[in-house]
């Protein structure tokens, strides 16, 4: 086997075929298993992953139920899995055409740190806010890969070790491609390798996603500043409230793009609220 696509799942039935529909009409010369790591679930998502199964489309469930959290669920999932090529995607997402072939030809080539193209969508398939396409660098240190859109080669696992379980919510996926390229892996983007992210649409929900996503960064940077993370620019936070808040105030009113400032204002709200309680928690400066 070449490939195997990890998915971590909890609760994942509503949107899990669409996932593995688009998985099985992928076009690739590499041979490749889907291992969907089960966090749990109530749901009926085992049950349903192993029904799409058969001779051609090899589909299998590992129990990742013993702890909560994604990462435990991904090192579950390379745990089980087969292949030197390890793929993950969420089970609430889509991939593209091409994507497995993408970051396959991408490894052949060399690569051992993949990362893809995210288009963000709401979950009715329209578009969402025109963030980040390619790698993510907001935090002007090291480049890293959406976690629902990334692949790494087993030999660097082997070296670097597994994801790290004790980050839940944010930071995930970062802490993993960071120590990974400062041991010496560079990161390679593969354009060719996309998904729709679906990008969620309530107001508490995305607020809570965005808050955790700053308390991470205060982690990420007790964990990072002597490898050279810097602070954000003086009074970034300050001025990031501030911002957001105003976003929101002027997406309530204003007509036409008004959902679109809303959804920018709680992410900035969300995130510099989230890094003031991280720093708090980690007892570092970081706002």
């Amino acid at each position: 086997m070449d490939v195997s696509v990890i998915i971590p799942c909890l609760n994942g039935a509503a949107t899990l075929d669409r996932q593995l529909a688009a998985l099985r009409a992928q076009t690739t010369d590499a041979t490749f298993e889907v291992v969907v790591s089960d966090n749990g679930s109530t749901d009926g998502s085992a049950d349903l992953a192993r029904k799409w199964a058969d001779g051609t489309f090899i589909v299998r469930v590992v129990d990742a139920s013993s702890v909560k959290g994604i990462n435990h669920s991904r090192n579950v999932g390379i745990a089980g899995s087969e292949s030197e090529l390890l793929l993950f995607c969420d089970v609430d997402d889509r991939v593209h055409p091409g994507w497995i072939q993408g970051f396959w030809l991408a490894y052949k080539a060399g690569a051992r740190l993949v990362g893809g193209s995210v288009s963000r969508v709401f979950a009715d398939g329209s578009p969402a806010l025109a963030l980040e396409t390619g790698l993510n660098n907001d935090l002007l240190f090291l480049p890293w890969a959406t976690g629902a859109n990334c692949g790494v080669a087993r030999e660097v696992v082997a070296e670097c070790g597994p994801f790290d379980e004790s980050f839940r919510g944010g930071g995930d996926e970062t802490e993993f491609f960071w120590r990974a390229q400062l041991a010496g892996f560079p990161l390679t983007y593969v354009s060719d390798a996309e998904v729709d992210y679906v990008q969620r649409a309530e107001t508490k929900s995305l607020f809570r996603q965005q808050h955790l996503y700053g308390r991470s960064h205060a982690k990420l940077y007790s964990l990072f500043r002597d490898a050279g993370m810097p602070r954000p620019r003086r009074m970034s936070s300050v001025r990031g409230v501030a911002s957001g808040t105003a976003r929101i105030v002027l997406g309530t009113v204003a007509a036409g793009r008004g959902h679109e400032l809303r959804q920018h204002g709680l992410r900035q709200l969300g995130q510099m609220t989230g890094r003031i309680a991280g720093s708090w928690a980690h007892r570092v400066w970081y706002v």
